[in-house]
């Protein structure tokens, strides 16, 4: 029963509504006139109960002055021996003090509408001629006694004035509506103009003509900010396509030396086995293979990099892996003390991963060792919420126009340096690419030794 159950309002939730097939500017019509109609209907309504409510007033106020001009001629009948007439608007009762229904009116001539007439009747009693109590015949009218008169108020007017004016406002009404939907279907379409425009051009985009851009209206409406975030997405398509591009003829570039490398020497030792010093060309051919898996661990790590995924939320301290870089190259690095903050050493903890951290930090020291003239430093500080590690040489430096460049994939600024001397050209671009992942940044600057300082800042652990 419940699996039924749930299996209903699932295929209810899934049901398509009825307006789910319209266009924008149907709806927007559907939505002006509904609008419109249920306004005119509500002031219809209203219009309509305050004409009858009045009208109705003014019934009965005339429906009391007959009765009480009817009463008045009843006291008189006596010495009026000619017909009278009183003008009352609907049916006219009258009671004598017991409560009796007596002989009312006699009926007017033909042709007074509205009027009903009172005579002087015999004593006798007679037929009824008007309404009267079921269970006592009616009585004659018999001056200078008190009656009480009713008179029933007339709905004639009430009818024909609601009869009219709906007979006038529906024709009016309906006009109206047909007007606010043709205008608004005029104004919506003219209105999404420029999104069709933009959905033409959008449609005809593809990944080899990433340049081109939607046409943006000169409104500054939501259509035109939606234009312009279109826009801004294609840029960033653009960018992220042409870095794939760029990635992938670079990777190809650097893979192709040495396995061009390889392939010479494989070849030349298989032209002269007998002459060939099979150690040094072993030697050679693992020195290009230990390139190429450089190469493609590199790239391997530059991929995870770009899906964006967190780094694992674990504690690191940036003092104790600069500790553990600086010994395992003695003599080419060394550190700095961890400046002292009231007499106890500041945690340089920080939260990520332990091992991108580390080949961070290796990238940072092996750029620097491969330009420095004599030794390589590392400094670790806090400073409020952050953990700075600065890395300083003393080689020729960076110049402030490449500063950014460097950090580019496969960027080499020295072209004169040989491949083999050299990184693979990913080494800072991985180094930014992990401090951004974990939530700091990657500069260079000017190193108080006359180098290059690359300095990274990342957020202190709590």
């Amino acid at each position: 029963m419940a699996h039924g159950q749930l299996e209903s309002e699932g295929a209810r939730a899934h049901r398509p509504r009825l307006t789910s097939g319209l266009s924008v500017r149907a709806k927007a019509v559907l939505a002006a006139a509904g609008t419109v109609a249920f306004a005119i209907a509500l002031c219809m309504l209203a219009l309509v109960l305050a004409l009858q409510h009045n009208l109705r007033a003014s019934a009965d106020l005339d429906a009391r002055k007959a009765a009480v001009s009817i009463k008045g001629q009843l006291g008189k009948t006596a010495a009026m021996p000619q017909r009278v007439f009183v003008v009352a608007p609907g049916a006219v009762t009258i009671k004598d003090a017991a409560g009796r229904t007596v002989t009312p009116t006699t009926p007017t001539e033909p042709g007074s509408q509205g009027s009903t007439g009172l005579s002087r009747l015999p004593a006798e009693p007679t037929e009824p001629t008007g309404p009267a109590a079921p269970s006592e015949p009616a009585k004659p009218v018999a001056a200078g006694q008190p009656y009480s008169v009713t008179v029933s108020p007339s709905t004639t007017s009430l009818d024909s004035a609601t009869g009219l004016l709906l007979r006038q406002a529906a024709p009016a009404a309906a006009g109206l509506v047909l007007f606010v939907a043709g205008l608004t279907w005029l104004l919506v379409g003219r209105a999404l103009r420029p999104v069709a425009a933009m959905r033409r051009e959008f449609t005809e985009i593809t990944e080899r003509d990433l340049h081109r851009r939607v046409p943006v209206p000169r409104a500054r409406d939501e259509i035109h900010r939606l234009a312009r975030t279109m826009n801004a997405t294609l840029d960033r398509l653009h960018r992220a396509m042409t870095r794939q591009r760029q990635f992938v003829a670079d990777a190809s570039h650097e893979l192709r030396s040495p396995i061009a490398a390889v392939r010479a020497q494989l070849e030349l030792v298989l032209a002269r086995p007998s002459r060939t010093d099979w150690p040094v060309a072993v030697h050679k051919a693992l020195r290009d293979t230990d390139r190429l898996q450089a190469v493609a661990s590199d790239l391997l790590l530059l991929a995870r990099l770009d899906v964006r995924e967190a780094p694992p939320k674990t504690a690191v301290d940036l003092g104790a892996l600069a500790a553990e870089e600086v010994r395992r190259h003695p003599g080419a690095l060394t550190m700095d003390q961890l400046p002292k903050a009231g007499g106890q050493d500041p945690a340089a903890v920080v939260t990520g991963s332990r091992v991108q951290l580390s080949r961070l930090l290796t990238n940072l020291t092996d750029n620097a060792r491969r330009h420095t003239r004599t030794t390589v430093s590392i400094t670790v500080a806090v400073h409020g919420g952050l953990v700075e590690l600065a890395v300083d040489d003393d080689g020729p430096g960076i110049p402030e126009g490449d500063r950014e460049r460097v950090f580019e994939r496969f960027t080499r600024l020295d072209d004169a340096r040989a491949r083999q001397d050299g990184g693979t050209g990913l080494g800072l671009a991985i180094a930014n690419d992990i401090a951004h992942a974990h939530g700091g940044t990657l500069t260079v600057l000017t190193s108080p030794r006359g180098g290059a300082r690359l300095l990274l800042r990342l957020p202190r652990a709590a």
